[in-house]
């Protein structure tokens, strides 16, 4: 169960409560939002945070969920040799989920519109586990292997890495940076953390 989606439904419904007091707006609308994000909130587990080392013998060696950038977000998978980035959500689609709420209902359409946009990243974990692709790179991940690194940044809120591919920034949770730093810094070669990467993308 997503708590913070159950008492965003639970605020809803407050709010409607109020509006019908004061001004006799009608709560059924409002309601029904209330009443769907605590069902989305219900039907959506906790996202799994940090995992060390799935399996003792297994590629993997951390997983973070989740982390973001402008395109989208993403589970960060990293391996002994490799950063794979999986797709859970579309930045651009997420954004249009919570237009099309916004329209419908205002603000409170908005709240809904970022609880279906969890429900849509829940689902493509699920898919992950389901076909077992963690180390597979699908449509709309990447794979930046550590050799290709030239420079990787771990700050308060954010890892950088300028690769091959240019420079990246993902955004991942305050209490993340401090809990993966030693793991980061034994699975992504020294010489890659000789200083800050100035750009990102």
């Amino acid at each position: 169960m997503r708590t913070i989606i159950v008492f965003t439904g639970l605020g809803i419904i407050i709010f409607g409560l109020f509006l019908w007091i004061g001004l006799g707006y009608p709560i059924e609308i409002i309601g029904a939002i209330g009443l769907l994000n605590i069902l989305l909130g219900i039907i959506t587990p906790r996202s799994p945070g940090l995992i060390f080392q799935p399996e003792p013998s297994g590629p993997v060696k951390l997983i973070v969920d989740k982390a973001s950038s402008r395109s989208g977000t993403y589970q960060l998978v990293f391996s002994d040799t490799k950063l794979i980035m999986k797709k859970l959500a579309s930045r651009g689609r997420i954004m249009a989920v919570a237009l099309v709420f916004a329209i419908i209902g205002g603000l409170v359409g908005g709240l809904t519109g970022y609880s279906v946009g969890e429900l849509v990243s829940q689902r493509r974990r699920d898919r992950i586990q389901r076909e077992n692709s963690l180390m597979t790179v699908t449509r709309g991940d990447m794979e930046i292997p550590y050799e290709n690194m030239s420079q990787v940044e771990l700050t308060k809120t954010k890892l950088k890495i300028a690769s091959s591919n240019g420079p990246m920034t993902v955004f991942m949770p305050k209490k993340y940076p401090p809990m993966i730093a030693t793991k980061l810094r034994e699975l992504i070669p020294s010489h890659c953390w000789s200083g800050p990467v100035t750009a990102s993308a």
